[in-house]
């Protein structure tokens, strides 16, 4: 588990009077493991498969947490129907920003980084006297399969 993450969320807790449970360093970990999007019954189903007894609400209190001191983000994708997915926020960790083409017709999440929307983003603050504290750039329309399959159709 990154080093980094455990001390940040420890010192959340602590200055908030909250516990530092087992269960929700368990929680940590596992996210960091997975990596990529997931939802949070995905955190609930790889608890179960290993015989971890971590309760739903346990799972979503501590999204929560993680999301308030910066280890998680919530994305909403808006395709082919609305879902949540959480993902690692994690810069020591390697989990740090990227953004997304979703596949509006399979739901298909294709996640990249292009150092040019960097620029972009450092030149706007520079324009408009601000700080970016988060962004989040999605594309949506459809992916090599489906366009594949649309164009077999026609």
């Amino acid at each position: 588990m990154s080093s980094t993450a455990t001390k940040i969320f420890y010192d959340y807790l602590k200055k908030r009077e909250l516990r530092s449970t087992t269960e929700r360093f368990t929680i940590l970990e596992e996210i960091i493991r997975i990596q990529k999007h997931f939802e949070a019954d995905t955190l609930l189903v790889r608890f179960k498969t290993r015989h971890k007894k971590i309760s739903r609400a346990t799972i979503y209190r501590t999204l929560e947490l993680l999301i308030d001191c910066g280890l998680v983000r919530k994305i909403n994708f808006n395709a082919p129907a609305p879902q949540t997915f959480y993902e690692a926020a994690i810069p020591a960790a390697g989990l740090s920003g990227h953004d997304h083409f979703i596949c509006q017709e399979c739901g298909k999440i294709i996640e990249f980084h292009d150092e040019r929307l960097k620029k972009i983003q450092v030149n706007l603050q520079a324009i408009y006297h601000m700080e970016v504290l988060h962004y989040s750039y999605h594309l949506y329309g459809r992916c090599a399969a489906c366009k594949n399959k649309r164009s077999l159709r026609q």
